[in-house]
């Protein structure tokens, strides 16, 4: 079946959720503040196993993305579909209101970074790289370590989606739309300045 009609801006949505992402754990530090939040835009960006790179997509407003940039230093973790709990812990909310790490297990960690003691897996990273984008300021990181907790397969957007709450729906989108009124003018002041016409 070829498709090829005029997509509207829910069409696109519609046709990016073919591509399914996993949901990260983004958790940083910088001093006693702290703080996590979900992201799905967390990629490999080199093949040499012996320096492995992993690049990350953070909006330029949330709390964690400022402790990223202050400290250089990034944790990054996978979890399940039974570790659901942690993506509405860090999902909703800012984490300049409450810490959203309170109470949760950590492991130690060799560069002062949050790591979820219960997720699949985890990467402790040491940014190399920043390149701001308006909406998105995306971090390039050297792996320093990482570490595989349980089994299982990462928990993917779509399935967030499935098991959320109506009540969680409703935070998940009041977060969404608030962040959409905050990053527009940022992209729109970035495209303006550099994309060329």
């Amino acid at each position: 079946m070829n498709e090829n009609i005029p997509v509207s801006s829910d069409r696109v949505t519609d046709l990016l959720h073919l591509a399914q992402r996993p949901v990260w754990i983004v958790t940083a530090s910088n001093g006693a503040r702290r703080g996590g939040l979900v992201a799905t835009f967390v990629l490999q960006s080199s093949i040499d196993p012996e320096r492995p790179v992993l690049v990350i997509g953070l909006a330029p407003n949330h709390f964690t993305t400022g402790l990223v940039r202050d400290s250089g230093r990034v944790g990054l973790h996978l979890v399940t579909r039974q570790q659901i709990d942690h993506v509405w812990r860090f999902a909703v909310g800012s984490g300049r209101d409450r810490d959203k790490l309170e109470g949760l297990e950590l492991l130690p960690s060799e560069l002062g970074v949050p790591l979820l003691a219960d997720g699949l897996a985890w990467f402790e990273c040491r940014v190399i790289h920043e390149y701001e984008s308006g909406d998105r300021i995306f971090f390039w990181t050297d792996v320093v370590r990482g570490g595989k907790q349980s089994a299982g397969s990462p928990l993917l957007e779509r399935e967030v989606f499935e098991l959320a709450t109506p009540d969680q729906m409703r935070a998940l989108n009041a977060d969404l739309l608030a962040d959409i009124a905050l990053q527009r003018p940022l992209v729109d002041a970035w495209r303006h300045t550099h994309v060329k016409r």
